[in-house]
């Protein structure tokens, strides 16, 4: 026969797991899916990570100690796209600039044209990195985000060309991360992405929605803070010169898919435009679905900002928006969908993991090496963004569904 005691405990423990569950459903917890093979553990994401991090490494030795990276065998620079940036930052100090980009941009390269070759390539892809690193570190707050960070397929294009997408995707992680309580500094940070604007067209649009005022502004006088200080350094003529030169690498690059005779693949673009160019569409199509698909991701991160969305799934939704946004992106400029993929890591961590997630992140992952392995393309990059939005969009549905049950008959 059970003892008294005991079946008095019976029920009352059961009340007590029915209560508990009732107030995790009431504080919108989400139900965390199983863990895929056990591969999601802490210590094996780093082992991961750090793994692919040194793959990378050896092979950048390798390529370099062959004489086909930063310099052939006889120690000349072999022409990448930081050899350009630097020739183009001393010809901008000279007031002799004809660029396709701002020239704000070339302010944060003076330094760097100082030093020998070498030393000013690893020098700038270190300190970009280590920014990088930092912002990704503060928003996921797990050391496994740096593992994961350092694997990125998109990383490695970066330093192979010699390009930006490091300091891109730290100063939108971090002007995304300090919005929430320190508007104007956030905004001198939007403020300096102003050095390749495609990819800053949706701020304003997620600003004005949240009411983001102090951030819009202190964005705006960063911006023209800027462009008063590249007049003083740089002269008139780089900022004179600028339309001409974006409509020339606009039917150069987006039109004919040639630039001064050198055929450039359309896979090689990683944005809708470049997708509907690969099936063989026309450049007036091409620009039609890339507007289409532009406007509707416009709307769509106004309708999120507008609402009550938790932050980090805002923060999310607008970083990778960014990168469909626009029709002109290659492999490395993908680097910055770490960002959106790391608030989308900090919610998780915080709300627990949908079913599913963790299968489509290792799906993204391997397109990602796909994409690292043919040299940036195939043109994996929108697919890619457009699975990031539905997660997304997904937690932000899930939320306003317990809500609307959570409302009083």
């Amino acid at each position: 026969m059970e003892p008294p005691v005991s079946r008095s405990l019976a029920p009352l423990s059961q009340e007590r797991i029915a209560a508990r569950g009732q107030s995790e459903l009431a504080a919108g917890r989400e139900q965390t899916a199983p863990r895929l093979l056990g591969i999601w553990a802490s210590w094996r994401l780093q082992a991961y990570g750090y793994t692919l991090a040194a793959i990378y490494a050896a092979l950048f030795v390798l390529f370099y100690r062959g004489g086909t990276w930063l310099v052939d065998r006889e120690g000349v620079p072999i022409p990448n796209d930081y050899t350009v940036f630097l020739t183009e930052a001393r010809r901008a100090l000279a007031r002799n600039l004809v660029s396709g980009y701002p020239p704000t941009f070339y302010l944060m390269l003076v330094p760097f044209t100082l030093m020998p070759y070498l030393i000013a390539f690893i020098g700038f892809q270190a300190a970009t990195l280590l920014g990088f690193a930092g912002v990704i570190y503060l928003i996921v707050r797990r050391p496994a985000a740096i593992a994961l960070l350092l694997a990125s397929p998109f990383g490695a294009l970066n330093i192979r060309w010699g390009q930006t997408g490091f300091i891109r995707a730290a100063l939108l992680g971090a002007g995304l991360m300090a919005l929430e309580h320190r508007p104007v500094l956030a905004g001198v940070f939007f403020g300096c992405l102003t050095y390749k604007p495609q990819f800053g067209m949706l701020i304003p649009v997620a600003l004005i929605a949240d009411g983001q005022w102090r951030a819009f502004a202190s964005a705006a006088v960063t911006a023209i803070a800027l462009v008063g200080i590249s007049l003083a350094v740089f002269g008139i003529g780089a900022w004179a010169a600028l339309p001409g030169t974006l409509f020339f690498w606009a039917d150069a690059v987006l039109h004919h898919g040639a630039v001064n005779g050198v055929a450039i693949p359309w896979a090689a673009l990683q944005t809708v435009y470049g997708i509907v160019r690969v099936c063989h569409g026309t450049a007036a199509v091409a620009w039609l679905v890339q507007g289409c698909v532009s406007a509707g991701t416009a709307v769509l991160v106004w309708l999120v900002w507008r609402s009550s969305a938790r932050y980090m799934l805002k923060a999310a939704l607008l970083s990778a928006a960014t990168l469909i946004a626009t029709p002109y992106a290659w492999g490395y400029d993908l680097t910055v969908i770490a960002i959106p993929i790391a608030f989308l890591a900090k919610d998780q961590i915080e709300r627990g993991v949908l079913r599913g997630e963790q299968t489509m992140l290792l799906v993204l992952f391997g397109m990602a090496l796909a994409i690292l392995v043919r040299g940036g393309g195939p043109p994996f990059g929108p697919l890619m963004t457009m699975a990031l939005i539905g997660l997304v969009l997904r937690r932000c549905y899930r939320d306003g569904a317990k809500a609307e049950r959570a409302l009083p008959v």
